[in-house]
């Protein structure tokens, strides 16, 4: 009986612990999104960390990061997307920041 206690109070710290470290993780999420409804036409997750702060440049750098993609993205034709479709920069740095760029790219 002791060993059942002893592994459901095991089972239950490590889903504790694992759900503690998920809420630490940080990533640099982006999104290529149409400049008017922000309707997304393709995403990418740039960069992550575990523990760190804000000023850790794989969060500092997301928006600059989000911004480089998007403008070649768009440079290269956004995907299947319609040419001469209109798009925008949307970053999430998990935390430290979170926008909608004002510079619109046009899909080539």
């Amino acid at each position: 009986m002791k060993y059942i206690v002893l592994s459901i109070i095991l089972v239950g710290t490590f889903i504790q612990t694992e759900g503690f470290v998920g809420g630490l993780r940080r990533t640099c999420e982006c999104k290529a999104v149409s400049d008017t409804v922000h309707f997304p036409f393709h995403k990418w997750k740039i960069s992550s960390c575990m523990f760190c702060s804000c000023n850790d440049p794989a969060m500092a750098n997301c928006e600059q990061a989000c911004r480089d993609m998007v403008k070649n993205y768009a440079s290269t034709g956004c995907g299947k997307t319609i040419s001469g479709s209109k798009t925008v920069y949307k970053y999430d740095a998990g935390g430290c920041g979170k926008a909608v760029g004002k510079e619109v790219y046009t899909c080539a």
